[in-house]
């Protein structure tokens, strides 16, 4: 029955993209349980309870919910996050999924909106991994330093030190709080924070003088990336990247390398060291992907083998958008609902 009630939020919510049409089926066995469910946007888009390849991995994707409750600010539906992270989780849910990622931005700019958003994504039945993005840090500055720990990032995913975890993930002294890195299967995330160099996040004076390096360097060269909605990978943090990097190598894993800022794209949305990023990942072999959100127009670019995906934001317009990744051997094949592209990715 509550399957039954998830494909209904489905069907209300996940709005098909014009010329697309949605087809439903219900199959139940002769007791009147549920066997499966499946439910197809057109001749592409696809859900169905099944089990994938055993040496698959299948990840859900969604960024940039920004939740507040507060009027319409251009393509902006920021109430409307609600009902799309709901048919967002009633799809994900459907499906078996090895773990789900939320690339940043849970709210907009009030505190309050967490407690919206936190109860929400403890429905999620796979385990839900958190990104922090800049409007998560958007926030009085009294709830900033403890924001870590409230919205759960030691919970969902979580900053440990010292070896390896029994959920997989990889543990590691010097691992800067809100980055982490998680395996499953022969896959390798390695999640980073991207507000480590920020305007909006807490900053000790090594930090704001990195920072401002940082920026004096990006104006006098006439870069727009150093504006205060974006953010930065800081030493310390590079250092640690590289460290996953050469474990993830070494132990033959394909890597996927995750962050809210996007490394390329339009110059006034990417990471302020972006550049010296894609220098130390592209290094790397094992190095497959980076995905990312902030830009909520989205983006895809392929350098130097690696597949730089900018998933769309959710909060934009009336009609949802996420993902679900299906990892392969030799590709990554991403199944876009609502607004989000499909792409099947050859990796190197």
């Amino acid at each position: 029955m509550r399957s039954l009630i998830n494909l209904l939020l489905v069907i209300l919510l996940l709005t098909p993209a014009p010329g697309r049409t949605l087809h439903l089926s219900l199959v139940m066995t002769a007791d009147g349980g549920e066997s499966r469910i499946s439910v197809s946007l057109g001749d592409t888009s696809r859900i169905q309870a099944v089990s994938p390849d055993i040496s698959d991995v299948r990840i859900g994707i969604f960024t940039d919910c920004q939740y507040c409750n507060c009027k319409t600010n251009g393509i902006r539906e920021y109430r409307l996050s609600l009902a799309k992270i709901d048919s967002c989780i009633a799809v994900f849910n459907a499906l078996p999924l090895d773990a789900v990622f939320h690339l940043g931005d849970m709210i907009d700019h009030d505190y309050g909106s967490y407690d919206s958003i936190l109860p929400r994504f403890h429905r999620f039945k796979a385990p839900l991994n958190l990104v922090l993005g800049n409007h998560d840090y958007m926030i009085k500055k009294i709830y900033k330093e403890g924001l870590i720990d409230h919205i759960g990032i030691t919970q969902f995913g979580r900053r440990i030190d010292g070896g390896w975890s029994q959920d997989g993930r990889r543990i590691d002294g010097g691992c800067p709080p809100g980055a982490y890195t998680t395996v499953i299967g022969n896959w390798c995330f390695i999640v980073l924070n991207g507000d480590d160099l920020s305007f909006v996040a807490p900053q000790d004076k090594e930090q704001k003088e990195e920072r401002n390096e940082a920026l004096s360097d990006l104006y006098m060269h006439l870069h727009y990336n150093g504006m205060p909605w974006n953010g930065g990978i800081g030493k310390q943090q590079m250092k640690w990247l590289e460290g996953q990097l050469k474990a993830a190598q070494l132990a033959g894993q394909k890597v996927i390398v995750i962050c809210h800022f996007p490394l390329f794209g339009k110059e006034d949305h990417v990471l302020f060291n972006g550049t010296e990023v894609f220098t130390l990942i592209s290094r790397y072999p094992c190095v497959k992907a980076y995905f990312n959100g902030h830009y909520h127009a989205g983006n895809y670019k392929q350098k130097e083998g690696i597949h730089l995906v900018n998933f769309k934001g959710m909060v934009d317009t009336k009609q949802n958008t996420f993902g679900v990744v299906t990892l392969t051997s030799d590709s990554i094949i991403i199944k876009g609902y609502g607004r989000e592209h499909d792409r099947k990715l050859k990796i190197r």
